[in-house]
């Protein structure tokens, strides 16, 4: 038997054609495809802190992003905390691959997560224990959508960039 590493993750940076949602913005967006794997969560994490702080990917967000203080700071770390609790979420829910979205508007970034998965969030059989990311996911977003799909859900979050003092970022709670 031969050690293999896992088939590479598959990242790709597109245009964002879809302004036809409310504060759409023209530029790039992030798709990366993962395999499931252990390592799915640490390659989303550093593909999207890539794309998130590249001036040619979003360049109205990069330099703010790069800057070691601020409120743009930690809505970086937000939006980290945000893909890797719901590709984790992917991984240990709905086995097998699954494909990480990435797109700023002009008030958020949004986060998209589709796995073949079924229709609906599972709340473990030990409670609120077993959902401690998905309440980490809604406090720090404006709250999570899952969508059904005709090969598993679509699971998405907008990370607010707005800010309401300086060195803060508004917190709308869990829904």
């Amino acid at each position: 038997m031969t050690w293999r590493d896992p088939p590479s993750p598959l990242v790709r940076i597109l245009r964002n054609d879809r302004t036809d949602r409310p504060g759409a913005v023209q530029g790039r967006r992030l798709v990366v495809d993962l395999d499931g794997s252990a390592g799915s969560v640490r390659t989303a994490r550093l593909a999207a802190a890539s794309f998130l702080t590249d001036a040619e990917a979003v360049p109205a967000l990069a330099a703010a992003f790069a800057s070691p203080r601020g409120a743009y700071r930690t809505a970086l770390e937000d939006v980290l905390l945000v893909i890797a609790e719901l590709v984790a979420n992917a991984c240990r829910h709905a086995p097998g691959p699954c494909r990480l979205t990435v797109y700023p508007t002009a008030e958020t970034i949004e986060v998209a997560v589709h796995d073949r998965g079924g229709d609906r969030l599972r709340l473990g059989s030990d409670g609120l224990r077993a959902c401690y990311g998905l309440i980490i996911v809604a406090r720090l977003t404006r709250g999570i959508r899952v969508t059904a799909e005709r090969d598993g859900k679509v699971v998405q979050a907008a990370v607010p960039l707005g800010v309401s003092s300086p060195g803060t970022v508004p917190r709308p709670g869990l829904r």
